[in-house]
């Protein structure tokens, strides 16, 4: 699929009525006989001597009908940026939002009744600009849909230090029903050390408590998501930028230290206060992480699990104790580099807590809070033209189609890695992969970036779900309808133990009636 100029886009098998009485689904059948049934005037050609040799025959068959696998794929061009970075789905206002980073832009765009991506969109630089270019400099970044308050979104403004939350529905547009600043000095309760934190990278609204949780990012340097392929830069985590910005923004009275340090914030909006002064958390509470928190989920009890993208472990805090302790994770025995946890890690139907790891191949983390967060690797492989699959983020789909990862490939951290889409068909007990299918972006070398489903309802006799996914590096969107991805090749799974004691899943291929290698 080609670029698209913002507002436009392209639709991939939802063409116009043809010559030969093929329709979109859900439209009046009106069949044109003559392109049904053509072998008549050709026999009559031929006994007539028309012809001098038997004509072969034309048997008739309309794909739609024999297989109803019309796929769509729509990629929209957004407003041009360095970094575009997340996306979420609104239910209340039926609308995607995306957030670009770089020049600190907020974009929405609405689905129509099909639940699919309408040709228009609006956007909204947030926070303070720049007096020459009028670009933003207060870096938006995480998006998230609160459930305490339907209808509006947690957005975290990271050079800035600032936590919002906005009213997104048509009645109180843009919003603000509050303002949080976050802690810029965390003291160590363990050293009595004191370092200055920042950056909110990811929060979530906790579904137990309503308290939020806060990744502070915080310094930018030591980073591995900064670094690309051979010595050369990402798309991603720009401390020059990180640096620029925030001491602007200090020029101009906000409170934005260049961070040296990593934590996570836990606050009830109730209960903050701008007031308290040191390194305690305004009200709430810091916990010192290592390099460095990128994301954040809960459990069902609203414990935290904390992947940190310089090392090797996952950070979990008890919610009811507020203690906090470093989780080793299983790696693949060969091929994980950089050895790091996440960046991703998200909560399944079942209550599951799954990860990525970018450095590795085509492999996840599975933690089971109900035993102990008993930790296990399963190793998926790939076909044989992906010479590298990157995991960066993930999604959960489940219902009457069964039960799927929809895992997102990107080639943020290596040159060579695939964009992609890996959708991964699991068991009812969400602990065995059945099949995988590997769906290469159109537009690769675009560092895609995160993955969210649309669940616009029922649709034309679909479910009207698809994923979205967000190009950092080039400035898209880009949508894949979900009804119709039925065609998944086979899993054999073997179990093993490794050194360190950790369970291992590993997939190679099975047979494929369909004759698929993906």
């Amino acid at each position: 699929i080609a670029s698209i100029t913002p507002g436009a886009a392209r639709d991939v098998g939802q063409g116009t009525m043809g010559s030969c009485g093929s329709k979109p689904t859900g439209e009046e059948e009106s069949v044109d006989h003559r392109w049904t049934e053509p072998n008549a005037p050709n026999r009559e050609a031929f006994e007539s001597g028309e012809l001098l040799h038997e004509p072969p025959q034309f048997v008739h068959f309309d794909p739609v009908k024999n297989e109803a696998r019309p796929l769509l794929i729509k990629e929209i061009k957004l407003p041009r940026a360095t970094q575009t970075h997340e996306v979420c789905y609104e239910p209340s206002t039926r609308c995607v939002f995306v957030s670009q980073m770089s020049n600190s832009t907020l974009v929405r765009i609405p689905v129509d009744e099909r639940g699919v991506l309408v040709d228009d969109q609006d956007a909204w630089r947030m926070g303070e600009c720049d007096a020459a270019t009028g670009a933003g400099i207060s870096g938006l970044h995480n998006i998230s849909p609160s459930k305490a308050h339907p209808g509006c979104l947690w957005m975290t403004l990271q050079y800035a230090n600032e936590l919002l939350l906005v009213d997104v529905r048509g009645e109180h547009p843009l919003r603000i029903r509050q303002v949080l600043k976050v802690p810029t000095l965390c003291t160590d309760p363990a050293t009595g050390e004191t370092q200055r934190v920042g950056g909110p990278h990811c929060m979530r609204e906790c579904p137990i408590s309503g308290e939020l949780w806060v990744g502070l990012k915080g310094s930018l340097k030591d980073t591995p998501c900064r670094s690309r392929g051979r010595g050369g830069r990402s798309s991603c985590c720009d401390p020059d930028a990180n640096e620029t910005n925030m001491a602007e923004l200090a020029r101009r009275g906000h409170d934005t230290p260049l961070p040296d340090g990593w934590a996570v914030w836990r606050v009830a909006p109730s209960e903050y206060d701008p007031s308290a002064k040191g390194g305690q958390g305004k009200g709430g509470r810091l916990y010192p992480c290592l390099t460095s928190p990128p994301m954040l989920d809960f459990d069902s009890l609203g414990n935290v699990y904390v992947p940190q993208d310089g090392v090797d472990t996952v950070l979990y805090i008890d919610r009811e104790s507020g203690e906090s302790k470093q989780l080793t994770v299983p790696f693949p025995a060969s091929g994980a580099t950089p050895r790091i946890t996440g960046p991703a890690i998200a909560t399944a139907p079942d209550g599951s807590v799954w990860m990525t790891l970018l450095g590795s191949y085509n492999s996840l983390v599975r933690i089971d809070p109900r035993r102990g967060h008993t930790r296990e690797l399963y190793a998926f492989g790939g076909p044989p033209w992906c010479k590298t699959i990157r995991l960066i983020h993930l999604a959960f789909g489940s219902g009457g189609r069964g039960n799927f990862i929809y895992a997102l490939a990107s080639d943020l951290l290596e040159d060579e890695a695939v964009d992609a889409v890996v959708v991964l068909r699991m068991d009812e007990s969400w602990t065995r992969c059945l099949g995988r299918r590997v769906i290469p972006l159109p537009t690769q070398d675009c560092s895609c970036h995160r993955i969210a489903v649309v669940d616009a309802g029922s649709n034309l006799g679909g479910d009207g779900r698809s994923i979205v996914i967000t190009e950092l590096a080039s400035s898209k969107l880009l949508q894949v309808e979900l009804r119709h991805l039925v065609d998944f090749q086979p899993l054999d799974e073997s179990v093993s133990t490794d050194a360190d004691g950790f369970v291992v899943h590993s997939y190679t291929t099975g047979e494929s009636e369909a004759g698929h290698n993906c």
